[in-house]
């Protein structure tokens, strides 16, 4: 009896510890999965000087501090990703040694810029490093860190008050060449990944060849490109940058922010349909879909249903790559007289991430940083919030 008794302690001990390590890996594969999602905000470098972000110091001291209670901030509405825009016109948001500092993170390098002398290299002006500081306090807090970049888009005639923006040109190797040494640079910080913006062949002013040191393609000839030949400049770069970012650190990512129109991308040479059918060129894709489901002056079009089911159809999508989509925090309570939704209701936000979950993306980012901070998102972030378990 003492003998059945004893067993029968010993099996119930192991069938209850059984239990709770069963219970255990559960709870830990539900962590994963939640750890999955991403839930992003752009930090442009519109939103460094906005007040309640102050990013935009001299001050190490400041910076640091500003940037914790950003984080801080951004982890109320449970968002777990950063997009630091770190390259806006050929600059950089860290002390590099080949590019100008980035005027909007410092009053000083700012001052140098209105007066046509911001040429030097950013570690000769910068007081100290943004991305490294950034990128430091993002992961204390486990949150990811990915440097936002805009690949072509620069300015040149730096020494005069107003110099002219230009774009690289696709074509040429010194752009592709400039670009992964912007790529390699920011790598060397640890950052999560990067991504890229939806600026291809968009120049207004034409497109700048580093090499000859003027305009080698006009705006008017860039238009006439046809499309494959566009697409096939930009794509040397991107599968040029994939590789770099990997080779870096396996584990990083490289993605692209496209327009939510697919058309526009495809003319302006964001091959979105190689991008998204092909490996080798980019980790993931996020569309930036920034309408909702009352579009247009009398309402009642689905524009944000339509171009997400487009951008996630297996016919487009045949690698699984849009897997994020950009959504336009930006728009929410303000009246748009194209778009009654952004006014009519304050659950789109709500509304789209049900949506987006439902087409199998796996999360989305906010554009951008500062409207976290304007009371007009704010019932749409409640509802937001609400709808994210965990």
């Amino acid at each position: 009896m003492l003998f059945k008794r004893i067993t029968a302690a010993i099996l119930t001990a192991a069938l209850t510890m059984a239990a709770f390590t069963g219970l255990s890996a559960s709870a830990k594969s539900t962590a994963a999965d939640k750890q999955k999602e991403v839930r992003g905000v752009w930090l442009s470098v519109y939103d460094y000087g906005y007040s309640g972000i102050g990013l935009s110091t001299d001050s190490e001291t400041v910076f640091r501090k500003n940037a914790d209670r950003f984080i801080s901030r951004m982890k109320q509405y449970k968002l777990n990703t950063i997009y630091m825009q770190v390259r806006s016109n050929d600059d950089a948001a860290w002390r590099s040694s080949t590019f100008p500092a980035m005027k909007e993170l410092s009053p000083y390098v700012s001052s140098l810029a209105r007066n046509g002398k911001n040429t030097a290299a950013a570690k000769k002006t910068l007081k100290f490093d943004p991305l490294s500081v950034m990128t430091e306090e993002a992961h204390k807090n486990d949150v990811d860190l990915i440097a936002w970049m805009n690949p072509y888009r620069c300015y040149r005639n730096n020494k005069s008050k107003y110099p002219t923006m230009y774009f690289l040109d696709p074509q040429a190797s010194g752009s592709i060449n400039r670009v992964v040494k912007a790529v390699n640079e920011v790598m060397a910080y640890g950052v999560d990944g990067v991504v890229f913006d939806d600026y291809f062949y968009h120049s207004t002013n034409g497109y700048w060849n580093d090499s000859k040191k003027k305009v080698t393609l006009s705006t008017a000839q860039a238009a006439k490109l046809p499309r494959a030949k566009k697409a096939a400049n930009v794509n040397k770069l991107v599968r040029k940058v994939y590789s770099t970012v990997k080779a870096r650190n396996k584990n990083a990512t490289f993605g692209i922010s496209p327009q939510g129109n697919l058309d526009n991308d495809m003319a302006s040479g964001a091959d979105v349909k190689t991008w998204a059918s092909v490996d080798g060129y980019v980790d993931y894709i996020m569309p930036q879909i920034y309408w909702t489901d009352d579009y247009g002056k009398k309402g009642g079009t689905t524009m944000f249903s339509d171009r997400l089911s487009q951008f996630t159809s297996k016919s487009l999508d045949k690698k699984g790559k849009v897997k994020y989509i950009a959504l336009a925090l930006y728009r929410c309570g303000y009246a748009n007289a194209l778009d009654q939704g952004w006014k009519s209701s304050d659950t789109n936000l709500a509304d789209q991430y049900e949506a987006l979950k439902e087409a199998g993306c796996k999360g989305y980012s906010l554009f951008s940083a500062r409207f976290l901070y304007i009371g007009k998102a704010e019932d749409e972030l409640g509802y937001l919030n609400e709808s994210i378990v965990g």
